[in-house]
């Protein structure tokens, strides 16, 4: 049996990626299908995450497509050994894909830094043009980014008091932050994943995430869900929480009262006090995650805000009067969030102000930078009917 090459699979990774595909699932599969083992894992994430945070400096060096992703097998292998060659300086002897020695060798004397001063820091952080004006509007663009692609640390948030001393025993070193059941951690996260720890004792979910379901009271729907984490963390907290999504396979969480609908036309009474409503967005917030890097580029912040004004509108329907819309993104553009405010008026909601992360461009608005607060690049707002 052929041994597949870990450039091979990060190549059809991220092909699958630009095709809308889930990452984790298509991992998830080949990890079956080929029998990686648990400590290959890690390198070939990092090596899909390294691609897709360069994708865009090494089609400019390549002179291929410059301002969307590839499309196909062949062309995102190309870019894989490139990067192999150009940031990891990985002798060719060595390399386990076909590649011509010649054109190879070149590649290995372009040095990284030089990349940057030739096509400026946007190209060579794989960013759009739009999306690096947006960022600059809130943060330094270079210092925003970095932040995410080479954070340190992770959140999580704890289920169960008492796995705190496990934790240290796994050598995790835990910081407090100003919620009481979320720590910033170091060390290997996917101990968590190996031990079971997560979900059940433990949960890995942003700060920046967690801060929902400490704003929410009494009965609380969830609108659009999955996979249901901030849900799950109302419903810790003691709250009464309905959970809804359009898909019901993308929960990832069985301890929740799941619905699948359409949150547009949902079957639900106007019987909640806190509706969540979290909707997809542009993901400027999680540039780090392949596929918001990938997406980015063939993403419309006017399209989702036209969208997310749909959500807005019927999420009303389901709010009891003197309830609380708490709405959020993990992006960080105007129109996907503080250009709402006119309608939420409209629809006699009024902003409510919260004492959470910094403040945003309108009042009741709150957004969480990566540079300044540690955690994704997060937009929120707490608004009473």
């Amino acid at each position: 049996m052929r041994i597949v090459p870990l450039e091979e699979i990060a190549a059809r990774a991220l092909n699958n990626v630009v095709k809308g595909r889930s990452l984790k699932s298509y991992l998830e599969r080949e990890y079956r299908r080929l029998g990686i083992p648990d400590r290959a894992r890690p390198v070939l994430v990092g090596l899909v995450s390294n691609v897709a945070r360069r994708w865009m400096v090494l089609s400019y060096l390549l002179e291929e497509e410059r301002e969307r992703p590839p499309k196909g097998f062949s062309k995102w292998l190309k870019l894989v050994i490139a990067y192999q060659a150009v940031f990891r300086k990985v002798p060719y002897e060595k390399l386990k894909v076909k590649a011509e020695k010649e054109w190879y060798e070149e590649m290995l004397k372009v040095e990284p830094e030089d990349l940057e001063r030739e096509f400026g820091p946007r190209v060579f952080r794989s960013v759009p043009k739009w999306a690096w004006r947006e960022i600059a509007k809130v943060a330094e663009p270079i210092a925003f980014v970095d932040s995410l692609d080479f954070r340190e640390h992770f959140w999580i948030r704890v289920r169960d008091p008492k796995v705190i001393k496990r934790l240290k025993e796994l050598r995790l070193e835990l910081e407090e932050s100003e919620l009481p059941d979320v720590f910033k951690a170091k060390g290997p996260m996917r101990v968590l994943i190996t031990t079971k720890l997560h979900p059940k004792k433990v949960i890995i979910m942003e700060k920046a995430s967690a801060w929902i379901a400490h704003l929410t009271e009494g009965k609380v729907l969830d609108l659009t869900s999955a996979p249901g984490g901030k849900a799950l963390h109302a419903q810790d907290l003691g709250r009464i929480v309905v959970a809804n999504d359009i898909d019901p396979k993308r929960f990832a969480f069985r301890e929740i009262e799941r619905v699948a609908g359409d949150a547009r036309r949902g079957p639900f009474r106007r019987a909640f006090d806190t509706v969540i409503l979290d909707p997809d967005c542009t993901g400027i917030g999680r540039l780090h995650s392949p596929e918001s890097r990938l997406w980015l580029a063939m993403t419309s912040k006017e399209k989702m805000a036209e969208y997310q004004r749909e959500l807005i509108r019927a999420s009303i329907k389901y709010l009891k009067k003197g309830g609380r819309l708490i709405y959020s993104t993990c992006t960080i553009t105007y129109e996907e969030n503080e250009g709402h405010e006119k309608l939420m008026n409209e629809l006699g909601l009024r902003a409510v102000e919260v004492e959470v992360a910094s403040p945003g461009f309108k009042r009741g608005w709150r957004r969480f930078l990566p540079n300044v607060h540690g955690t994704i690049g997060f937009t929120l707002t707490v608004h009473e009917f």
